[in-house]
């Protein structure tokens, strides 16, 4: 183990170490404070807290997976890095118009690679159709997703 785990686990344990004293001490408050209802307050705080860990994860499992070749619609206009096919050569952005059409080939780190199947719109400052792009997933608000297995 290197330097920087430990003084990594060693941060995290003072820090949990922390808050099982700060949760001893608000018992021991309660106990003092209300002493008939106590049970009470802290049953309804672990109903509260395990409540918004369902939550959590249920908006977790919300998320969109994207497999390869996947269809999306993008419902609102996105900009778009180019993947050039020389590697030399220097990366463009473009833009991906409102209600056009890209197929996903991979997504990674938070990166969706994808092939524009169509584009209405044409110039300099449009995606062309055929172009291999990357978009960053927190980029992607609002766009419909056709899974095609």
């Amino acid at each position: 183990m290197n330097l920087r785990a430990g003084l990594i686990f060693l941060v995290l344990g003072f820090i949990g170490l922390l808050i099982v004293m700060g949760a001893a001490s608000f018992v021991r408050w309660l106990k003092i404070s209300y002493p008939l209802q106590y049970r009470t307050i802290l049953v309804v705080l672990c109903l509260l807290l395990v409540g918004a860990g369902v939550w959590v994860y249920m908006e977790v499992k919300e998320r969109p997976v994207f497999h390869a070749g996947d269809l999306m619609t993008l419902e609102e206009p996105v900009v778009a890095r180019v993947i050039p096919a020389d590697r030399h050569a220097p990366a463009t952005s473009c833009i991906v118009e409102i209600y056009e059409h890209l197929s996903v080939v991979e997504v990674h780190s938070g990166t969706l690679k994808a092939r524009v199947e169509s584009n209405n719109r044409s110039g300099p400052s449009f995606c062309p159709v055929g172009a291999d792009v990357q978009i960053e997933l927190a980029w992607l608000n609002h766009f419909t997703l056709t899974y095609r297995h």
